[in-house]
């Protein structure tokens, strides 16, 4: 345990341990409780939940005895056509002589099998579904055919909320004796953006710096500025007696010295262009308009492209431009 991934070591083992998702807890739990379990379609956003769920019933069904009655497949494991046919149906048809009750496969990023593997998994479901249960695991259940996503119950997973975030990783600071500023843990919960596992994988990294986590070793570590920097850069850049080039020298020493990603530094702009109440109100909305407009242009070109240089100077433009153009 002392070498586990946090993720790994904090997963929950029991279908109340898990976090958020309430109505699809409620349903897994009145189906247990029922006595039936249809084939599952977990889908949604990476980091939250859909594999732990599954393995948490999958504990609660059969004990000690899973490693008898479950079989998992990720995506780094062979899911073609001849996969599909040969392991998961040779499990499926194999009979258990020192366990009872149905059977249970896991298929996590289903989404990435071929459409051919696809088609051969349909008829293995609809063949072996007296003894066996699916559950596939899936990002977007789009690229799940219409003949599986009929016949599996379709849970989805929304983004984690912030405070559940912030209590799961509040649980683990006290259980590693691990101390932080105030808004450090809200930060984390902000930039994993609902993916509880990526802010778990955030606190371990961080962690393993000092016992002590502080907000500038939050900041340094997401390789993003902080909203410090992104305040007094939005403010020279909306202020139009400030000289252009000065804003220029200013966005470059930001990026050059901190290593940050042009890419980000816009996102981050946005953000707090639609989130601060004050600033938000102080623009006119068109001018507001105008500015997101060009700024998803710039983003676009940007991405296109491995040169910062020009780019840098353009978004100082766009803020400069509409300021005289609209004033």
């Amino acid at each position: 345990m002392e070498y586990l991934p946090w993720v790994e070591k904090y997963r929950p083992n029991s279908i109340d341990g898990i976090i958020s998702h309430a109505q699809n807890i409620e349903t897994i739990k009145k189906m247990l409780e029922g006595g039936s379990l249809p084939h599952l379609l977990f889908h949604g956003t990476p980091g939250t939940g859909k594999t732990s769920l599954i393995l948490a019933i999958a504990n609660e069904l059969y004990g000690n005895q899973k490693n008898l009655m479950l079989m998992k497949l990720d995506a780094s494991d062979d899911r073609g056509i001849n996969s599909v046919r040969e392991d998961i149906k040779c499990f499926a048809e194999k009979k258990n002589m020192f366990c009872k009750g149905v059977k249970l496969i896991i298929l996590d990023e289903a989404d990435s099998m071929t459409f051919d593997a696809q088609f051969a998994l349909r008829r293995i479901i609809e063949k072996y579904s007296e003894t066996t249960r699916f559950c596939l695991i899936c990002n977007y259940e789009n690229k799940i055919i219409p003949a599986i996503r009929s016949r599996c119950k379709m849970l989805r997973f929304s983004p984690i909320s912030s405070i559940h975030i912030e209590n799961r990783l509040k649980y683990i600071c006290d259980n590693e004796k691990l101390s932080c500023e105030a808004t450090v843990l809200n930060i984390i919960s902000l930039l994993s953006k609902g993916d509880l596992r990526k802010s778990i994988n955030f606190l371990q990294s961080l962690a393993l710096q000092a016992s002590h986590l502080t907000l500038n070793n939050c900041y340094k570590l997401a390789g993003i500025p902080s909203l410090t920097e992104v305040k007094e850069l939005l403010e020279n850049l909306l202020d139009d007696s400030i000289d252009f080039n000065f804003v220029i020298k200013k966005l470059d020493n930001l990026i050059r010295i901190n290593g940050y990603s042009l890419s980000l530094v816009v996102k981050e702009i946005i953000a707090y262009l639609l989130s601060d109440i004050n600033v938000y109100k102080s623009i006119d909305s068109y001018k507001l308009a105008c500015y997101i407009s060009d700024i998803s242009d710039l983003e676009n070109r940007v991405s296109k492209s491995t040169f910062e240089d020009i780019y840098i100077s353009g978004l100082v433009g766009i803020f400069k431009k509409n300021c005289i153009l609209l004033s």
